[in-house]
């Protein structure tokens, strides 16, 4: 090793440890920076958590308030559905007429309250109902108070009634002929019929009644149902039950008078003679009763074929005995005393004379009525 080598030696072991404090200093500055980014670091995770919170509370108290309808401005609309609609559809409806401002949570509350589907109707809905109040009035009756009046004629069939509904706009006929059929009203006189397609026929009272537009069927027939209820009073059942025959029977017979007798005053006199056959059955087993196969004719025409008398029904009078299943028309209340207190006589027959009063001619014997019939075709000639 040179001699300069060797003395520059110490010289730089001299450097190295002469400037501890500079060595410090240098070290204490790292740690502040490090302090500071540190620092910064924990600000900028509480300004973001503070961020979220607020939006996250905002988003909560927005869609509250659209919920419970907590503060929300005051205004009346009315919605229609023409038809059925899912919950998807029927908050969509809810948002364009802005009765709800955020769909996804309608849909959300109603899958929570396992609702799938709101029946058709017009519905008065208020902005400042919550979304309970909001499915409580689209799953009542239409709460739109649009009422129209209609008259039911009588010997009007269920059908018939079914479409006049429709006509009128208070429902649809399918949806009518079908509550009709499968509904379980708990009327007393219904207990015993079986649930089937035409299980209300004869039941259907004809009067003049005011409706909701769009009301659910169930409530329109039960209408007519309690008005059939009031009509058939009790002084009615007392003098019904004298005659031997059921409720049912009674006015499956008025139906028969009601749609063979044109004119009133022939009601009880054709009820006689239907009475009379029913009475003397070994004699006369079939009634005979041209309403009731063109009841059982599916376009119910008016004029009847040899082929047509032929048609296998139960309410084809001329090849089943006795009465026919069941009522063929919804009778009103002439028909249906003229049932329970018929005219006293001594007729079996009765034929149409073709006037435009609608008469008959009655007969005891069928020498007698194959007279009248003669009678009548000659004046038609």
């Amino acid at each position: 090793m040179s001699e300069n080598m060797m003395k520059n030696t110490p010289d730089v072991e001299e450097n190295v440890t002469a400037h501890p404090e500079r060595t410090h200093q240098k070290n204490k500055k790292k740690g502040k920076k490090k302090k500071r980014r540190s620092a910064l670091n924990k600000f900028t995770y509480v300004l973001f958590v503070l961020g979220v919170s607020m939006l996250l509370s905002a988003f909560i108290i927005l869609t509250a308030n659209d919920v419970f309808a907590l503060i929300k401005p005051e205004f009346a609309t009315v919605v229609e559905l023409n038809e059925d609609v899912t919950v998807k559809e029927m908050a969509t409806v809810l948002k364009e007429h802005e009765i709800i401002e955020y769909p996804w949570a309608f849909r959300l509350y109603s899958t929570l309250k396992k609702y799938e589907t709101f029946e058709s109707g017009k519905f008065e809905l208020d902005s400042d109902m919550d979304y309970g109040q909001i499915i409580n009035s689209l799953r009542r009756v239409s709460s739109y108070t649009e009422t129209v009046t209609v008259t039911i004629p009588e010997g009007y069939t269920l059908r018939q009634i079914a479409q006049l509904m429709e006509d009128s706009m208070v429902c649809s006929e399918k949806d009518f002929l079908e509550t009709a059929a499968t509904y379980p009203y708990k009327h007393d006189y219904l207990q015993d019929i079986p649930m089937e397609e035409f299980r209300l026929e004869g039941f259907l009272f004809p009067d003049t009644y005011e409706f909701y537009k769009n009301d659910k069927p169930v409530n329109v027939i039960n209408k007519m149902l309690n008005n059939f209820d009031i009509k058939y009073s009790d002084d009615i059942i007392e003098y019904a039950e004298a005659t031997g025959y059921t409720m049912h029977e009674i006015i499956t017979i008025a139906s028969m008078v009601e749609r063979e007798a044109v004119k009133e005053t022939e009601q009880k006199t054709i009820a006689g003679v239907i009475v009379n056959r029913l009475e003397h059955s070994a004699d006369f087993p079939y009634l005979n009763i041209d309403a009731t196969v063109q009841y059982a004719l599916p376009e119910h025409k008016a004029a009847l074929t040899t082929e047509d008398l032929k048609i296998d029904s139960p309410y084809n009078t001329y090849i089943y005995k006795g009465l026919p299943k069941g009522p063929i028309c919804n009778p009103g209340m002439g028909a249906i005393l003229s049932a329970i207190q018929p005219e006293e006589h001594k007729y079996f027959y009765y034929v149409a004379t073709g006037e435009e009063d609608g008469g008959h001619i009655f007969s005891r014997t069928l020498e007698e009525h194959n007279e009248a019939r003669a009678q009548v075709e000659k004046n038609k000639n």
